[in-house]
């Protein structure tokens, strides 16, 4: 899988403004960047029954893999990190991007996850991180499946924004990839409201292998984070019950919104409360021109065709979401 070289390009020239360009000389980037990265690069080929069983050591950060940036307009250099292509960290997704945003003394991982293409650009005066992610993730008949997101000073991380393309509809594709559980399931971004997170555990039941042979698997709630929708300006939570074993999920997904703030940056892990069951075998989405964000509850249509979503407005008097 190739990066897109023109997207690419653009990095470049946000890394050149960081250095000054020309014969500038570039920042030199903190210790710690320097290790995790020879320590990925090194630690991939690791063979513990022979250790000399394995290419020469990285003791060098290979040109390129490792630029400053400027996200958050601190002055302060970002650090990207542009893994190399090779099948360490590419897969159908395309290859990994790490973007580290400055916040003090330390750093936030604010993007970190496979992205066919990767660019900064600037919209209407807002500087946007844009990737080109898994057409799995995008509905069907899209050429290219981008996603957009601006980095939110008060909650610390990227929020989504309409892609390049005119896109402003979403379901998915978070920026940073936590990877999974020791089971396989998708693990939860840090400062998930306890609720959630107990009742998604509570969730788990074990499934045995179809006709009798032996293994089997844990099936549990779905849960992930999505823009804010009741305008309070914290993240707002869809969570999925798991459905039977002998069926696929198809009991419909509720939203819970954020009703204080956690302890958590941008007000983060706080309480919770349900404000929308959608019927069953509906998914939602979410559009993203406006804030908040208006949640969709979309129902299956004909393949090949755009399903249309019935949208949901807050309504503050009975704390729910409504048609």
């Amino acid at each position: 899988m190739r990066w897109n070289r023109m997207r690419w390009a653009v990095v470049a020239a946000a890394a050149a403004l960081m250095t000054g360009g020309g014969g500038a000389r570039a920042q030199t980037p903190p210790e710690g960047f320097v290790w995790y990265v020879l320590n990925e690069l090194n630690g991939f080929y690791l063979d513990v029954e022979d250790p000399t069983n394995r290419p020469p050591l990285e003791t060098q950060v290979p040109d390129g893999v490792l630029s400053a940036v400027e996200i958050n307009g601190d002055g302060k250099p970002d650090w990207l990190i542009r893994w190399p292509e090779s099948a360490q960290f590419c897969g159908t997704g395309g290859c990994e991007a790490s973007l580290y945003i400055s916040d003090g003394d330390g750093f936030v991982r604010a993007f970190d996850r496979q992205a066919l293409s990767f660019a900064l650009t600037t919209v209407d005066g807002e500087l946007r991180v844009e990737a080109a992610v898994h057409h799995l993730e995008c509905s069907e008949g899209q050429d290219e499946c981008l996603r957009a997101w601006a980095w939110d000073p008060v909650a610390m991380r990227l929020q989504e924004r309409p892609s390049s393309d005119g896109i402003s509809r979403l379901s998915g594709s978070p920026a940073v990839d936590y990877g999974e559980e020791p089971d396989g399931t998708p693990r939860l971004p840090p400062w998930t409201p306890p609720a959630l997170e107990e009742a998604r555990f509570a969730s788990r039941v074990w499934c045995p292998a179809v006709n009798g042979s032996d293994g089997g698997l844990v099936r549990q709630a779905d849960l992930y984070d999505i823009p804010d929708v009741n305008g309070d300006g914290m993240r707002d939570y869809i969570y999925a019950p798991a459905g039977r074993c002998d069926a696929p999920p198809g009991e419909g997904f509720q939203v819970w919104v954020t009703t204080a703030p956690g302890p958590g940056p941008g007000g983060a892990g706080g309480p919770v409360a349900l404000a929308f069951t959608a019927p069953p075998d509906r998914w939602a989405d979410y559009e993203v021109s406006e804030r908040p964000a208006t949640l969709m509850v979309v129902s299956a249509c004909p393949e090949g065709s755009n399903c249309p979503g019935i949208p949901l407005r807050w309504d503050a008097g009975t704390g729910r979401l409504v048609e």
